[in-house]
């Protein structure tokens, strides 16, 4: 009686987190515990919660004794359509490829939550009011107004998922399209998907306000990192001529540049003219792609091929140079004054000038990459991780950089990620900038007059990467994956493999710490260079801060544990006890100055960083 005393002055302490009552239902086993502990999430919002989301999904399939998680789930969907279509697409995902045992469980969710979302009420209830508008806009109290408004719910969720469902398909259905014809496909089915957006909008210009600004344009449900401004950003016009398409060996995602306002935003747009004509046979090519049949024709390791054989060399001939790289002389370089193009800012600017919507407060340019062919739930966990070492970061105020990004998951094999602008990949740097040489005589071209500001942003990120780089023993980190940016910070994308799998079939070849080249080291001014001593003090700030934040980056692992199919959790409980090993908690904190130490020593232009390069660079191109 004692202990149960204990625990419910525990949870009931005003300094019990989210994430402690999260870690003591994965933890415990008993009902009434359990059922008392998820009563106690509904003292969250649903946007505290939603980011829990896979969590608590993975939690309700294959922990007993959690099926209330439902009713949570669902009581915030009807309380938040940006959590139920984040809900829909992680159930979408798992009922995807969810063990046989749990699929009629998973479809009977979605059901449930379909009707949750449509009648805003939870299943096998009902409501003696009609159901609010989406978003909380405003409703007209009459008779009809209330009998349409379940209407209204039901077809603009549909048009949502309707206008995700085409977005993803486009990259899927790019697969069977030739090299040399994809950019111009790819723009006649955005075109044409533009087309839905405008005539919907003019479909529903005679209906009352909020009904008109509902359907001014699809939510997609992404937040964009740089801008705190919500979920509720509508899409109103997509430019097909700023899109274009990054083919690789196995997928082809492409990006897509269109404008958004938000849904609070009252200016009004006089739109009713006479519909656009879509072509009915490009929508009918994007509804028909067949996605099962093209992933079963596309093999996604191509680039991987020879891979083995590389290593068992590479490892029988320790100690050789890594192959010269060659000159590329391409006809398209260019010098540092135009290295970057056009920033995002100044196109914007002009597009808001010949825009219909450029005279609304919130109008706003966005990016997004679009990916089918690709399961983005493990990009997504890594995610997760970031985003909570930047808040751990912050709220320590450190001086380390990280810069997250949305990424949405819409299914088991199709996904969304925010577009980064002003951004080029290292391997581009190096391919068409001009007489490249160094990346630190780079810098010093680039940033004539800020140098020391561009070189500060620089150490402070790869302070930050390098760490997430250890804790989530991230692979796969060529230069095709590391951005720069046009403030000199380093971005790390692409997060394919991370925890226990690496390429080539998990062989394990780059075992550095993190990603430190000579000429990284360069740019910080060399091993002896003050800058690389600041970088030093970052990573041991750094990681000291992480160590105290332990159980919530724990939580996040623990929580995917077992039963998910992500690939970076197959041997789940070696992930979880290595990336324990990792945080390194029985060092006292003096002691941990000599481990960054120690990690930075062994990754400081390390062999196997350099021939991992060497063979991204003989077999893709990758500079």
């Amino acid at each position: 009686m004692s202990n149960e005393g204990s625990l419910l002055r525990l949870f009931n302490y005003e300094g019990f987190t989210l994430e402690m009552l999260l870690e003591y239902m994965h933890k415990r086993e008993e009902d009434g515990v359990i059922s008392f502990l998820i009563n106690k999430l509904y003292n969250y919002t649903a946007g505290e919660i939603e980011f829990y989301i896979p969590q608590l999904v993975n939690t309700y399939f294959n922990k007993p004794n959690c099926g209330e998680l439902e009713r949570l789930l669902l009581r915030n969907s009807i309380d938040s359509h940006s959590f139920a279509i984040t809900l829909n697409c992680n159930l979408t995902a798992f009922a995807g490829d969810c063990p046989v045992e749990l699929k009629e469980k998973a479809d009977s969710f979605l059901e449930n939550l379909d009707m949750a979302i449509v009648n805003a009420v939870l299943p096998k209830q009902t409501s003696e009011h009609p159901p609010p508008h989406f978003y909380n806009l405003p409703s007209e109290d009459t008779e009809i107004d209330g009998y349409k408004r379940k209407t209204i719910r039901s077809q603009y969720y549909s048009y949502q998922l309707k206008i995700i469902n085409l977005l993803s398909k486009i990259s899927v259905g790019l697969n069977q399209i030739s090299m040399e014809s994809r950019d111009e496909k790819l723009k006649f089915w955005l075109d044409n998907v533009d087309d839905i957006v405008k005539n919907t909008r003019k479909k529903y210009c005679e209906n009352s306000e909020a009904v008109r600004r509902l359907f001014r344009g699809p939510i997609i449900n992404f937040r964009f990192h740089q801008h705190d401004d919500g979920y509720e950003n509508q899409i109103v016009k997509i430019h097909h001529d700023k899109s274009l398409c990054f083919c690789t060996k196995a997928r082809v995602p492409y990006k897509i540049v269109y404008e958004t306002v938000d849904l609070k935003d009252d200016e009004f747009l006089n739109d009713s003219g006479s519909m656009n004509t879509v072509n009915d046979e490009a929508i009918e090519e994007m509804n028909t792609v067949d996605v099962e049949k093209i992933n079963k024709l596309v093999h996604k390791e191509t680039r991987f091929e020879g891979y083995n054989e590389y290593v068992e060399e590479a490892v029988k001939n320790q100690g050789e140079d890594v192959s010269p790289r060659l000159s590329i002389n391409s006809p398209n370089q260019i010098n540092f004054q135009s290295v970057w193009g056009e920033s995002w800012e100044d196109m914007a600017s002009k597009i808001r000038e010949n825009s219909p919507f450029g005279k609304f407060s919130s109008w706003k340019l966005r990016g997004l990459i679009v990916k089918g062919l690709d399961d983005l739930r493990q990009e997504y966990l890594a995610m997760q991780f970031i985003m909570k070492i930047k808040k751990i970061f912050e709220e320590a105020h450190l001086s380390i950089y990280l810069r997250t990004y949305e990424i949405k998951v819409i299914s088991n094999y199709m996904g969304m990620i925010e577009y980064i602008p002003n951004t080029l990949s290292l391997h581009s740097i190096k391919k068409n900038y001009a007489n490249y040489t160094t990346l630190q005589n780079f810098f010093i071209e680039n940033w004539p007059n800020t140098y020391e500001e561009a070189q500060r942003n620089y150490v402070q990120s790869m302070a930050g990467y390098s760490l997430v780089c250890y804790v989530l023993s991230l692979k796969d980190r060529h230069n095709a994956n590391i951005l720069l940016d046009s403030l000199g910070h380093i971005i790390h994308i692409d997060f394919g493999f991370l925890f226990t799998i690496s390429p080539g079939g998990n062989i394990g070849f780059e075992s550095a710490p993190f990603k430190l080249t000579g000429e990284m080291i360069e740019v910080m001014g060399g091993l002896d260079g003050e800058m690389f001593g600041y970088f030093k003090i970052l990573l041991l700030q750094g990681f000291l801060e992480i160590r105290k934040h332990a159980n919530e980056l724990m939580l996040i692992l623990q929580m995917m544990g077992p039963g998910n199919n992500l690939p970076c959790l197959a041997e789940f409980d070696r992930a979880r006890s290595e990336m324990l090993d990792r945080l390194q908690l029985a060092l006292t904190d003096e002691k941990c100055f000599q481990f960054i130490e120690d990690l930075v020593y062994i990754s400081q232009n390390n062999w196997r960083t350099l021939k991992y390069d060497d063979f991204q660079y003989l077999t893709n191109g990758i500079l």
